[in-house]
């Protein structure tokens, strides 16, 4: 290719480049424009912030009009007739009430949801047509065919109208291309249809001008569209500070609770151990020493109270490993065919002892055709020994306590225990269940517990895929209710297994 042929390839790709720019700018243009006024899901956000700037900002618009269509009416009164002059005048007036009322209702009434957006926006851009209707209209009613005086005070007040609606309603595409097409078919088309060779050179005049116009047009609504854009992402930025926040102020007393919690169980269970810890030291040093010689019925008392603290030690220490084990996911389960009322007989018969010595009344209340469950034998009785416990230690003399089974309509195994004992406070209730969690009827006991029995309760309950419901009165007594899914007691289920 010769040089001289080069510069005039660059020229020609250099407009073609341009030419395709300009095309991808309009494009852009009008897809901006639709999706004002029929937003996606994704763009709802962003045509309902330009609606409400642009309803902002020509709030008392249409109220004012009336006041300069009035003036505007009376400067045309040496060329166009009373008669014409106050009919345009009451069209304008009456359109402008009638856009104004209407838009307020409008606002008024919208909501954030995708439809409401999409009819307030269709909705402005009718009102708009109309108002226009009625403004631009001064071309058609106030023009004198052949005063140039006339024309130029006319297209005159429609570009300083243009300019200034361009402005105002640049935020939102769809309006603002309204304004745009209505004031420019006003302004150009009756100085085109003239013969005048003044309205010839003031129509070109005109076209140029409305051309500048477009451009300011789309550089505007370029700005306001990124503004909008900053604003939406500064807003999400606030709202994510907001949340995280929260949640750090949620997650700093959720530990500073947790902090008194375990800090109030090391100091209970730095009793709990201690008391039985003594008295096996003590009472095997007595019987080492042999302190009260042949007196082998004294060492037999002694070895008793022993052993008992052993169990308790050992009870305690079982607990923790439970709890240890439910918290962190890795309990098993030994699942077996279960005769439930079997077992809460067995529970019950275990705990007749503690109940003569506080002079409480215990039973069991069994339902008509229990089945067989699918279950973790020692788990469940681990579940009616810690209830049975709570139930006999918050009990006072001459109160009755109740374990409890029965088969449900839905075919779900409820069981538990029930008493009239002291009750749980509503505000107490929530945190009974939670690990070292205690109420505060516990200080008004000699016996406060280490807080762990309800905690292992709920945890064997939901390792059988099961719930726990506790319904307490203060002074009046509580009752916590362990349901099992009908899965663990479907016969074929226990077949299966079997």
């Amino acid at each position: 290719m010769s040089s001289a042929h080069k510069p005039q390839q660059s020229s020609r790709d250099a407009i073609a480049g341009g030419l395709g720019h300009a095309i991808a700018n309009m494009r852009a243009m009008f897809e901006n424009i639709f999706r004002s006024v029929w937003p996606s899901q994704d763009t709802a956000w962003l045509a309902k912030a330009q609606l409400q700037l642009y309803s902002r900002s020509t709030r008392y618009t249409a109220l004012g009009l009336p006041v300069a269509g009035f003036f505007i009416a009376e400067a045309c009164s040496d060329w166009a007739p009373r008669s014409t002059r106050l009919t345009w005048w009451l069209c304008l007036t009456a359109t402008s009430i009638f856009v104004h009322l209407l838009g307020t209702r409008i606002e008024q009434t919208g909501d954030a949801s995708l439809g409401s957006i999409r009819l307030r926006a269709s909705s402005y851009v009718a009102l708009t047509v109309i108002f226009l209707m009625a403004w631009c209209s001064m071309s058609v009613f106030l023009w004198s065919p052949d005063v140039v005086v006339d024309h130029m005070f006319i297209v005159l007040i429609l570009a300083c109208s243009l300019a200034g609606s361009i402005a105002i309603s640049s935020a939102h595409p769809a309006v603002a291309a309204t304004t745009f097409v209505m004031h420019a078919a006003f302004i150009v088309g009756p100085l085109a249809a003239s013969r005048l060779r003044l309205d010839t050179t003031l129509g070109r005049l005109a076209a140029i001008y409305v051309l500048l116009l477009a451009g300011q047009f789309y550089a505007l609504n370029v700005a306001t569209r990124k503004l909008l854009r900053l604003e939406h992402e500064r807003e999400g930025l606030v709202e994510g500070l907001k949340i995280a926040t929260e949640d750090a102020n949620r997650d700093r007393a959720r530990a500073s609770s947790a902090g008194r919690t375990k800090s109030q169980f090391l100091s209970n269970m730095n009793h709990e151990l201690r008391t039985p810890m003594n008295a096996i030291l003590g009472f095997s040093e007595l019987i080492k020493n042999k302190s009260f010689g042949a007196a082998i019925d004294k060492y037999a008392e002694y070895a008793g109270i022993i052993h008992e603290s052993g169990q308790h030690l050992l009870s305690l220490i079982d607990d923790m490993l439970d709890l240890a084990k439910i918290e962190s996911g890795r309990i098993g389960l030994r699942e077996s065919e279960i005769n439930i009322a079997q077992l809460i007989g067995d529970s019950v018969q275990t705990s007749e002892d503690t109940a003569r010595a506080s002079q409480i009344s215990l039973s069991k209340s069994l339902g008509p055709g229990l089945p067989r469950i699918w279950a973790d034998e020692r788990a469940l009785r681990q579940i009616f020994v810690n209830l049975l416990s709570n139930s006999l230690k918050f009990t006072p003399s001459g109160g009755c306590v109740v374990a409890f089974a029965r088969a449900e309509r839905g075919g779900r195994i409820a069981f538990g225990v029930e008493d009239t004992g002291i009750g749980i406070s509503t505000d107490d209730q929530p945190n009974v269940f939670e690990r070292f969690g205690r109420s505060r009827h516990d200080i008004t006991t000699t016996d406060r517990g280490t807080g762990l029995g309800l905690a292992i309760v709920k945890g064997f309950a939901e390792a059988h895929d099961g719930e726990v419901k506790l319904e307490s009165t203060l002074g009046a007594g509580t009752r916590v209710t362990v349901y099992l899914p009908i899965e663990r007691t479907r016969l074929d289920h226990l077949k299966a297994a079997g």
